[in-house]
Order: structure tokens, then C-alpha cells, then sequence
């Protein structure tokens, strides 16, 4: 739950169907797609989005992620 006035941070995620372990790509504020495979690496990436950190690439790269500046 969220205190009155806190803002929300929405985080899109695309799952790789039937994937063992869990595999995808989120999709964060930073409008960059940042692959994971597996849980840690997704709680990594959930993690990294919801810090107060500027926006930087997390998780692994994807062709995305490599064509930014």
C-alpha cells in the first residue's frame, strides 16, 4: 500500500511464455527495455526502478539498450 500523496512508478513487463526460469523484458520510467532471465535478475530489475537512482540501464542488455546514447 502507498501513503497519501506518494507517487507510483509503473513498470511494464513482457514475459516469455512457458519460459523456465522466468524470462522477459521491463519496460520502466526510463523508456528503455531491460532483459532478465530468471527471478533474481527481475527483482534486480524491479528493484534498480524503484530506487530514487537517475535512469540507467539495468538487467541485460538488449538491442534496445544498445541503440541509445
Amino acid at each position: 500500500m502507498t501513503e497519501a500523496g506518494s507517487e507510483m512508478l509503473r513498470v511494464v513487463l513482457d514475459l516469455v511464455p512457458d519460459a523456465e526460469p522466468i524470462q522477459g523484458q521491463a519496460h520502466g520510467a526510463d523508456g528503455i527495455e531491460h532483459a532478465f532471465a530468471g527471478w533474481l535478475e527481475l527483482v534486480e530489475v524491479l528493484d534498480r526502478a524503484r530506487s530514487s537512482q537517475p535512469p540507467c540501464p539495468f538487467g541485460r542488455p538488449t538491442a534496445t539498450d544498445r541503440e541509445s546514447p
